[in-house]
């Protein structure tokens, strides 16, 4: 890790940490707010940020003068094919998932040590999940997160070893040798369980899926609120969501 730093270009990090301060919900931000966020100064954030909407990465509002992401952020997006590709080609199969569980599913893969979402289908119900495609989570709090650690990354031991196990809630696992436990229980199982531990009131059940060779390429899962996930529903979860798993491994070289 030491290495990879020394090889980073610093203005480079500066412009995707400037980047990673927008969010769903902070949608604008002034000079100060940014600056405030990355733990540094007015003047270079500002330098920053005129190159990036000089590039069309940042745009000004002209109305307040706050920033917010550019449209040439939109047109890379559209350029990444890949993930696109096998998003459409999972869809309709997480679409029946979700007829078939009645509750939210999403699609996620391993990245840079993260849950990284790919897709979500929304279940029926007026409660809904708020998670956004494109987002990041925790692996240690997560079922998605936990299948990654159990089934997509070989090093996991040495990996749960630096993770940071700060409480999200109450129920969150901060204790490394439990969280070890509880993956090697989720190897034998085949499956994972979210129980209130990365937000209050919130189950998620998640599941594996490999490609045709048997190697880890993504997980996928059904979450919902804990007054529709009891123990019975949870087992009908996990089974739906295995099928599910075994169909997607057919069409995935």
């Amino acid at each position: 890790m030491t290495n990879e730093k020394k090889i980073l270009n610093t203005s480079v990090e500066k412009a995707f940490k400037i980047l990673d301060c927008f969010t769903p919900s902070i949608q604008e931000l002034g000079v100060t707010e940014i600056a405030r966020k990355m733990g540094t100064n007015k003047s270079a954030v500002y330098r920053m940020l005129a190159t990036m909407v000089a590039l069309d990465v940042i745009q000004q509002n002209s109305e307040n003068d706050k920033y917010r992401l550019g449209l040439k952020l939109f047109e890379l997006g559209q350029r990444v094919s890949i993930n696109k590709n096998f998003i459409n080609k999972a869809r309709p199969y997480m679409e029946e998932l979700v007829k078939r569980a009645d509750e939210t599913a999403h699609l996620a893969i391993y990245k840079n040590q993260e849950v990284y979402f790919l897709d979500k289908v929304e279940g029926p119900h007026d409660l809904q999940i708020n998670t956004q495609i494109g987002s990041k989570k925790q692996l240690y709090c997560t079922g998605l997160g936990k299948i990654m650690l159990a089934f997509g990354e070989p090093n996991y031991k040495a990996v749960i070893q630096n993770l940071s196990l700060e409480a999200i809630t109450g129920n969150t696992i901060t204790n490394k040798t439990k969280l070890l436990l509880e993956i090697d229980k989720i190897k034998k199982e085949g499956f994972a369980l979210d129980m209130e531990e990365n937000e209050v009131g919130l189950i998620c059940v998640a599941v594996p899926v490999f490609n045709r060779n048997g190697q880890f390429i993504a997980a996928i899962s059904n979450s919902g609120p804990t007054a529709r996930f009891n123990e019975t529903k949870i087992q009908n979860y996990t089974d739906v969501l295995k099928e599910t798993a075994n169909q997607l491994k057919l069409i995935f070289n």
